[in-house]
């Protein structure tokens, strides 16, 4: 069970686990990684604690056991103490039952989280919307929708409690049943930016706030990257909606990655600067997705075992881009700015991939020589190394990609594992 942390409030049992973890937090020297490593060789905060002599055997340094002996962890640790006694939130530790399972296995999982709200949200597949403060429009409105709709499904929308992309992924998501998780940079009872106020209050009535730092922590720079390995710890996966070329997204999509978890990129258009950190990401591999079915598609052996609602008809969209214009005839854009065909002008995205030995299929879906000679290459080829294939067609890998983000937009190519590229399905 989570502990309240009102220290009146505990049992006698959470409060030497609660006081141990804190201790071991305020020791100097004794770092989240060496944290752990001690819980998983002791089993909980209080046996570390009470063997901290046989630290050493764990490859902890006497001169950190030296800072355990002279106690010059306890004042900081009866300060976290008070501050938590004084707010209304509770803390989930690291022995507890609820302690979220996608953390568990992090090299450099807290000790404990403070939350507020619903921490059953912990038992949900988790999906990270992460994203730009300084979002456009456009931007926004595709948080919110892709948090609608996964939410709807019963995925938990985790995000960073940011302006911006977050703020629009966590408010859409609160209206559905998978609500949303919302990790913090600062203590659990500070509201930041606050701008965010009505939004916090909903989050902690109808959703979940998670942190791991103590309360009264106020919103120092360095704690964001920190808080960011949470974001992705929680998820399955992260979505990066926008982001600048040094944006704190691509700070979380490295967590990602080091931590197993995968990476989807909405690419943009190529002229868009919100959008060219996630450029990068897609040429470093991260898949570009252009509808929520994306995302789903890929992780469905994943999320298999939580019996997910579909997306509701309501939600369901082709792509980012605009939609449709209900005139025939009429082109619509893509996500990258590329004109795509109008529902009457050729055979649907869907189908592409089951014409593509029609030569004018191919030339009514694609408009210039050098992606036509694209695939021509691979048909006669089949699946290509993306290198060989841009040293085969002797354009640069740059150029290539630019052609391929189109033509995989419209099903005519995928890309394969091994950094390989193919005809569509």
């Amino acid at each position: 069970m989570q502990t309240d942390i009102r220290p009146n409030e505990m049992d006698e049992k959470k409060r030497k686990e609660y006081w141990a973890s804190l201790a071991l937090r305020h020791c100097p020297g004794l770092g989240a990684r060496s944290q752990l490593r001690l819980l998983l060789a002791f089993g909980s905060a209080l046996a570390a604690f009470e063997n901290f002599r046989s630290w050493p055997e764990f490859g902890i340094s006497e001169k950190i056991v030296s800072e355990m002996r002279r106690e010059s962890w306890r004042a900081p640790a009866g300060e976290e103490w008070k501050k938590a006694g004084k707010i209304a939130a509770s803390a989930v530790l690291w022995t507890d039952d609820s302690y979220p399972g996608q953390l568990r296995n992090l090299p450099d999982a807290p000790i404990l989280l403070y939350f507020h709200g619903d921490i059953s949200l912990f038992k949900s597949p988790g999906i990270a919307l992460i994203g730009s403060r300084n979002s456009s429009d456009r931007g926004r409105e595709v948080a919110a929708w892709m948090g609608r709709a996964l939410a709807a499904t019963g995925i938990a929308v985790v995000s960073g409690m940011a302006s911006g992309i977050d703020a629009s992924a966590h408010q859409a998501a609160l209206q559905e049943v998978g609500s949303s998780i919302g990790v913090l940079g600062t203590g659990i009872d500070l509201i930041y930016p606050k701008s965010n106020g009505a939004l916090f209050e909903q989050m902690a009535r109808n959703g979940l706030l998670v942190s791991e730092f103590a309360p009264g922590t106020p919103p120092y720079g360095n704690n964001f990257p920190i808080r960011n390995r949470l974001i992705s710890g929680l998820s399955l996966a992260i979505v990066v909606i926008e982001a600048a070329r040094k944006s704190g997204s691509l700070i979380t999509a490295k967590y990602a990655l080091d931590q197993n978890r995968e990476v989807f990129a909405v690419p943009g258009s190529a002229l868009d600067s919100h959008c060219v950190g996630c450029q990068d990401l897609v040429r470093q591999g991260a898949r570009p997705i252009f509808n929520v079915d994306d995302i789903l598609h890929d992780l469905a052996e994943i999320l298999q075992p939580y019996k997910l609602a579909p997306v509701p008809d309501a939600l369901c969209q082709d792509d980012f881009g605009p939609q449709r214009s209900e005139k025939n005839g009429q082109a619509r854009k893509s996500p990258s700015g590329i004109s795509l065909p109008a529902e009457k002008s050729g055979p649907s995205e869907g189908k592409v991939w089951e014409n593509l030995a029609d030569d004018s299929i191919v030339e009514g879906l694609v408009s210039d020589d050098v992606s036509r000679l694209v695939v021509n290459t691979l048909r006669k080829n089949g699946s290509m190394n993306i290198d060989a294939l841009a040293g085969q067609l002797d354009i640069c890998i740059e150029e290539l990609n630019s052609i391929l983000l189109g033509l995989e937009m419209l099903g005519i190519v995928k890309r394969l594992p091994g950094a390989r590229i193919g005809l569509g399905r």
